[in-house]
């Protein structure tokens, strides 16, 4: 049976562009993102993708590689070797979990934190430059649509739809 909706769709066949597709426009505005922040860790001791996994463990996002590679878009195997990499620079630990072994469990170490706090700067400086012309308005609110989206995509894949 297909699903009621409340209000008519938004998009129409005859109507849809890249300029009013929001998954085109996500892409691109993350591609060009991504290209300026990681142009911002340029020399430094570690890369934008590192730093996010700094960031994404620091405030408990994502605890262990499974969390982290669907966090980031990550195969398994590419997340460890990235965490590999974070650990041989003593950024970053794995623990088992004491309440189940078979489970490790992610923790920054002392550096790591110093590394990520240093470094955020770097992408707070990126991001006030993209939003000054928006006023604080328009960021909390597409801050607050962004994160319905979120919610709602992770809603629609839990069912399997």
């Amino acid at each position: 049976m297909p699903r009621q909706l409340s209000v008519p769709p938004f998009y129409q066949p005859k109507a849809f562009s890249p300029a009013n597709s929001i998954g085109y426009l996500l892409r691109r505005a993350n591609k060009l993102s991504m290209a300026r922040a990681e142009a911002a860790f340029a020399g430094n001791e570690i890369t934008f993708t590192q730093w996010i996994v700094l960031a994404l463990v620091s405030n408990g996002t994502a605890a262990t590689c499974a969390e982290l590679s669907r966090n980031i878009g990550y195969s398994s195997g590419a997340m460890t070797r990235l965490i590999d990499q974070l650990e041989a620079r003593d950024l970053l630990v794995r623990r088992r979990d004491e309440m189940d072994r078979r489970v490790t469990r992610l923790a920054l170490t002392a550096a790591g934190h110093v590394t990520f706090t240093d470094l955020a700067a770097k992408v707070v400086d990126r991001w006030n430059e993209v939003l000054e012309d928006f006023d604080r308005e328009d960021i909390t609110r597409l801050i607050a649509t962004l994160n319905r989206l979120v919610a709602r995509l992770e809603a629609i894949e839990e069912q399997g739809s």
